[in-house]
């Protein structure tokens, strides 16, 4: 492992390892506009330039290995002004878009500018080349050509990440613009990991242009629930409105993440959601629909009528085990049934899980935890609890139902949930580890926390539920980060 010495530190370096990946990893930053951790090396904008002892030029710092007794100065007078020279080599051409560019707060353009710029341009503004703004390239992107700086980023991703090869660099020198293959258009299921990695805001989100400066939103971590994959999210909200997600990137499942799982968040406010329960074409308010629930499983019970509650694979762990204690502790039924899912697969190679269901390995451990029956063994029953997305699909009597549910629907009994987005919740992964989603947002005043419903109707008759879910989740054999 060679020593190299970085401003007057002595640093211990990776066989192979690039400066810049040294200095990142010991805490010097050093700019640069093409590079990207996740994608191959192109060392073109040359704004990672450091001086190296006995070396006669700069050198790129993105692409240069590191290699014994190296002697590295990333901050002289030298280096300085070279980033100074690229930078307005770089602004030649620049619009002067600022005060309505998206990617204000975010730019690395303007971030570098102050602090190796400050330089007033040499060139009149009629003359910088004109390019094409404003183009429409995807369900989910508009390219601004004008701003590029052409480091490649979005070809590299498009040929090495999608493997779809819509991007390239179109003519050459001050011509050069970013182009799309006419034939294809930029229809990848991860475009807007395009707008993510464009440095200087060529490449913006058509759902997110013009929302609100990234400066005024706040950002929690959580994770997407659309698949088995799991993937780390940020939410970016402000004001109890959620404005865009971002990926989280981390080294046990996602650098990147999909255009659905981005799009998900348009649940909590959609013309479809649920914001009221409905029982027989009436909408109840929170209480009411305790009660008229409770009143049903009441009747079901002095009847005799036989009971089955279904866990999802869509719901937490947390609101499966409040399933499983409504059926054991206060409906006394044995008919506990679990959904078998999907075959778990990347079935694109790179995130999206042939098991759209994000709980999948949660209920199998629930199952061997408690011995809930597979839903193989279901039979006719008089009244089944359970999640809209699995029940409809088990051709289960409409009039038999009492289904929990974030969107309307014509069975007439549901029950309206909050969203993932609304309620914190437990998932584990397709790989097993231990996921939650986090509160970003309010939710309607008449939706509930699926728990603190079931505890609701258990008070009803009596019994006085008290979760204690962090052990028995803690008793659940998962895989923590880092193991």
């Amino acid at each position: 492992m060679p020593k190299i010495n970085v401003d007057g530190k002595d640093l211990i370096a990776n066989d192979g390892e690039s400066i810049l990946n040294v200095c990142e990893r010991n805490g010097i930053y050093i700019p640069r506009y093409c590079y990207h951790p996740s994608l191959s090396v192109a060392g073109n904008c040359r704004m990672c330039l450091v001086e190296i002892e006995k070396m006669p030029k700069l050198q790129t710092a993105c692409s240069t290995i590191a290699s014994e007794g190296m002697v590295v100065k990333t901050d002289s007078e030298k280096v300085r002004k070279a980033r100074k020279d690229v930078l307005e080599f770089l602004l030649i051409n620049h619009p002067l878009d600022c005060s309505i560019c998206d990617q204000v707060g975010e730019c690395f353009l303007q971030d570098y500018y102050f602090t190796y710029g400050l330089r007033k341009s040499r060139f009149k503004l009629e003359n910088k080349n004109q390019k094409q703004k404003r183009r429409e390239v995807g369900k989910y992107l508009v390219l601004d050509n004008e701003r590029c700086i052409l480091c490649t980023r979005c070809v590299r991703f498009s040929n090495e990440v999608t493997k779809t090869d819509e991007l390239f660099v179109n003519s050459r020198g001050d011509r050069a613009f970013i182009d799309i293959s006419p034939e294809k258009g930029v229809t990848n299921k991860y475009s807007l990991n395009i707008a993510d990695i464009c440095p200087v805001g060529a490449f913006t989100s058509k759902d997110f242009r013009f929302k609100q400066r990234v400066y005024m939103l706040q950002t929690t971590k959580s994770i997407c629930t659309l698949c088995a994959t799991g993937c780390k999210i940020n939410i970016w909200h402000n004001n109890n409105t959620i404005y865009r997600i971002t990926p989280e990137p981390n080294i046990y499942t996602n650098t990147w993440m999909c255009d659905d799982g981005r799009m998900n968040y348009k649940i909590v406010n959609s013309s479809e959601r649920l914001t009221h329960s409905m029982i027989n074409g009436t909408e109840y308010n929170k209480r009411q629909t305790v009660k008229q629930v409770f009143n049903k499983l009441s009747k079901a019970m002095d009847d005799k009528l036989r009971i089955a509650v279904v866990l999802s694979n869509y719901l937490s762990i947390e609101d499966n085990i409040s399933l499983i204690y409504l059926a054991k502790n206060v409906l006394k039924t044995p008919y506990i049934f679990s959904i078998e899912s999907n075959q778990q697969k990347i079935e694109d190679g790179i995130l999206i899980n042939s098991d759209k269901s994000p709980n999948s390995n949660g209920i199998k451990l629930l199952v061997k935890k408690y011995g809930i029956k597979d839903i193989s063994e279901y039979a006719e029953y008089d009244i089944v609890i359970g999640f809209y997305e699995d029940i409809k699909n088990l051709r289960i009597s409409l009039v038999k139902t009492i289904l929990f549910s974030y969107k309307k629907s014509s069975y007439p009994c549901l029950i309206a949930l909050k969203t993932y987005f609304e309620t914190d919740g437990s998932f584990i992964n397709w790989q097993g580890y231990l996921r939650k989603t986090a509160k970003v947002v309010n939710s309607p005043e008449n939706t509930f926390d699926l728990h603190h419903f079931l505890m609701e109707v258990s008070h009803l008759f009596a019994v006085y539920p008290d979760f204690n879910f962090k052990g028995i989740i803690k008793d659940l054999k998962y895989k923590e980060e880092g193991q």
